[in-house]
């Protein structure tokens, strides 16, 4: 039974699977079929396209020759069309060109100069015959031409010297840190704008144009610094009330010119201190302090009486660099970089070369001035050199090479004149001129100091005050420097020191040569002791003045024995001066040579000799009190000193001669004689050097 099931169920999936097998070869049969019915189809497709191909090519090929023709066709009428442009573009702009360009509308004239260019280059290089090429190159010219005076016209419509208070404002003002030009700029932005617009055409075109801004605007600046010369001679200069600064802040009450100038340069001293020291003192030799309106510059009575036309240079000094400055603010805004130098340097020869050529004359009116004996003058130079040495870090900013060269002529001027003064000081001194620095060649009647000492202490006591340039000025002269070298092979000085120690050898040599000079002098003086009084009263001033400043320490870094040998010449001036006294004590001293008294009685040959010791003592003493009553001593200590030496050498002899003469009848009119009480040798004694007896 099971048999006969599995046969049946294996004949069934036999027929089903025949059944499938037949159902799929019918496919199969239609899939043939209907792959061949394609193939045709493709077939004949693959036929037609290539007879449409064979068609289209020609009619594709004579398209593409069609539009070549066309670009060709185009190419030419544009090409033809540019030449005709050209042919035409000296009747098209001649009018323009002719009429020249208009403020606010720089743009349609340059296009029209373009145009005449590429039309010049067209014919200059298509048909360099043509009478077209003359014709545009005229016109070209002549917009060029024109374009420059209309450049030219620019410059100077918008463009006027800084009127003197205006530019004093931007002097006194000034700030690094701020843009202090602001209101005294006179060309708009849009008037920079085309002349930036011009000048770069030219630039590209190269057209010069240069030399007109720098002569435009080098004008502006020397016209500026000339107006600014004229308003230094009015009675107005220097008490010009400075504008406020900002808005709302009140007005500075008015300085003087030195006073401004002093607050501007310690300003810079402090900067310099703060930031630039090593370089300054590197570079110049120069070393920088930090200022102080009391202990390192002028006093305001030296203020008051310095020297103005110093002042006036200086001014105009920096006016020149603040306008420089300003002008390259200005040109930065117009003119192409690679100019900026070219430029900068036509525009400020001008003001540079005023500057320089007024140095030369100040520095001959001072050298007049010294050789007149005008030391303020000499004072006042050193007082300059010191602030031309603080502008120089302003100068290296503001100037290219060659004109730090030729300002630096202003340097080496005042360093000249400030060596012709130290100079010249001490050839008078020495006594070498006609006259004496006091224009006489007399002594004073009283003895008293003499005018070349006392001018002498005054002028090395204000040359302490710039002993850093009058160092460097030293520092150059080989006398000098061999003698600092000495001194540093005893002791290191660091550069402020050595500029000291510079200082010291030159008052040292002052001083020597004064105290040559006032010996000299004395020999004027017919008395002894008016010689001895003359050239005490002269050394004591010198050594109480050197202690009172303080001078004496830094002679001694030169002569370290300065107040020593001053000292023991005043001992010995004092004691020369005593023994003046010993001829009229010497009749009265020496005992041995005067008669014995008995019984108050000398011998009738004794007589005589009494009379005579007396009458020769009271000759001798009224004469020397007669001069010396005469002869000055200002010093309070040191008239006293010598009055009571003088007591202290004269009174004990006299005293002793007259109390055991006094009574002696050597004469019947003793009073002739004995004429002086020693209480009234005292009392005239104390009236010695009084200037009420």
């Amino acid at each position: 039974m099971n048999n006969l099931d599995s046969s049946l169920q294996a004949h069934n999936k036999l027929e089903k699977e025949a059944n499938n097998l037949a159902l799929l070869k019918d496919r199969v049969d239609k899939y043939h079929d209907l792959s061949n019915q394609m193939s045709s189809i493709l077939t004949v497709f693959e036929k037609r396209l290539g007879n449409l191909e064979q068609t289209i090519l020609p009619v594709y090929h004579e398209t593409e020759q069609l539009q070549n023709r066309q670009k060709n066709l185009e190419a030419t009428l544009n090409c033809l069309e540019s030449v005709l442009s050209h042919y035409d573009v000296s009747q098209e702009v001649c009018q323009l060109i002719h009429q020249g360009p208009v403020e606010g509308n720089i743009s349609a004239f340059l296009d029209a100069l373009a145009k005449l260019r590429d039309a010049n280059d067209y014919f200059r290089h298509s048909n360099d015959q043509s009478v077209e090429l003359e014709n545009v190159t005229s016109l070209f010219n002549t917009g060029c031409e024109g374009l420059n005076q209309h450049y030219s016209m620019l410059l100077k419509k918008h463009s006027a010297p800084l009127k003197p208070v205006e530019l004093l404002d931007l002097i006194y003002i000034e700030d690094d840190s701020s843009d202090e030009y602001t209101s005294f700029r006179q060309l708009s932005q849009t008037t920079r704008e085309e002349l930036y617009t011009i000048s770069h055409w030219l630039e590209q075109n190269l057209r010069d144009y240069t030399h007109i801004y720098a002569t435009e605007r080098g004008d502006v600046v020397l016209r500026s610094l000339h107006l600014l010369k004229d308003h230094q001679k009015s009675n107005s200069w220097g008490h010009e009330a400075l504008r406020p600064r900002h808005s709302g802040r009140q007005v500075e009450p008015k300085k003087t010119t030195s006073a401004r100038l002093q607050q501007i340069f310690e300003k810079k001293a402090n900067k310099l201190y703060l930031r630039a020291t090593q370089t300054i003192e590197q570079s110049t030799g120069f070393s920088i302090k930090k200022a102080s309106s009391h202990s390192d510059h002028l006093t305001s009575e030296d203020l008051l009486d310095g020297d103005q036309e110093l002042d006036k240079y200086l001014v105009m000094l920096l006016g020149l660099q603040r306008l420089l400055n300003w002008e390259r603010a200005i040109m930065n805004d117009i003119i192409p970089p690679s100019k900026h130098n070219e430029v900068f340097a036509r525009l400020a020869y001008g003001g540079i070369d005023l500057v320089v050529k007024d140095a030369e004359a100040i520095t001959q009116r001072i050298l007049r001035c010294i050789s007149r004996k005008e030391w303020t003058s000499a004072l006042g130079i050193f007082s300059a050199l010191k602030r031309v040495i603080l502008l120089q870090p302003d100068i290296d900013r503001t100037y290219d090479p060659a004109q730090r060269e030729q300002l630096k002529k202003v340097l080496n001027k005042l360093q000249h004149t400030g060596a012709k003064a130290l100079e010249h000081f001490l050839d008078v001194v020495k006594g070498e001129s006609s006259t004496n620095i006091v224009g006489q060649s007399n002594v004073p009647k009283d003895a008293t100091v003499h005018e070349l000492t006392s001018n002498t202490i005054w002028f090395i006591e204000h040359l302490y005050e710039h002993f850093d340039v009058i160092g460097s000025i030293l520092s150059q002269d080989v006398l000098y420097s061999t003698q600092l070298d000495t001194i540093l092979m005893k002791k290191s000085l660091a550069g402020e020191e050595r500029n000291k120690a510079l200082l010291a050898i030159y008052i040292k040599k002052a001083l020597a040569e004064l105290n040559l000079s006032i010996m000299n002098k004395c020999e004027q003086y017919n008395d002894q002791a008016t010689k001895h009084l003359f050239r005490l009263n002269n050394i004591h001033y010198i050594l109480k003045s050197l202690q009172r400043s303080n001078l004496i320490d830094l002679v001694t870094l030169a002569e370290p024995e300065c107040e020593h040998s001053y000292l023991e010449m005043i001992r010995e001036l004092k004691a020369s001066y005593q023994k003046t006294w010993s001829k009229m004590l010497q009749g009265i001293y020496s005992m041995d040579e005067l008669p014995k008294p008995v019984a108050g009685k000398v011998k009738d040959k004794d007589r005589s000799v009494l009379k005579e010791r007396f009458s020769n003592f009271n000759k001798d003493f009224e004469e020397a009190c007669k001069i010396q009553r005469g002869i000055s001593i200002p010093d309070v200590i040191l008239r006293e000193g010598i009055k009571r030496d003088n007591v202290e050498h004269i009174l004990p002899k006299y005293d002793r001669f007259f109390n055991i003469y006094s009574a002696v009848q050597f004469s019947k009119n003793p009073d002739k004689y004995v004429k002086y009480r020693p209480h009234e040798i005292n009392a005239m004694l104390s009236k010695l050097f009084d200037d009420s007896a």
